[in-house]
């Protein structure tokens, strides 16, 4: 059976990259806003904006979720050595 601590750093890992990935989705999506923009492209350009609004709620709610997984990963090891032998079992 696995650690509870090494799966809750896994799931603390995939939270940052998932927030990584979606904060580059989000930069994505400013430069086609921005570029509808410059193109005066009105029907585009709201469904455009309605798309980033989502995409930077989500984003909000990734990052409270990340949060959450780190205090329940901070409950689970307790102490900095717990937590390096965490980081040490747990590669990403």
């Amino acid at each position: 059976m696995t650690d509870p601590a090494v799966t809750a750093k896994q799931l603390v890992d995939l939270a940052r990259k998932n927030i990584e990935d979606q904060q580059s989705r989000i930069a994505q999506q400013r430069e086609v806003v921005a570029m509808y923009e410059r193109n005066n492209n009105a029907a585009r350009l709201s469904t455009a904006r309605r798309v980033l609004q989502q995409m930077q709620k989500q984003l909000a709610r990734m990052t409270a979720a990340h949060v959450a997984a780190e205090e329940h990963l901070s409950k689970l090891t307790g102490d900095e050595a717990s937590v390096e032998n965490v980081v040490r079992d747990a590669p990403m």
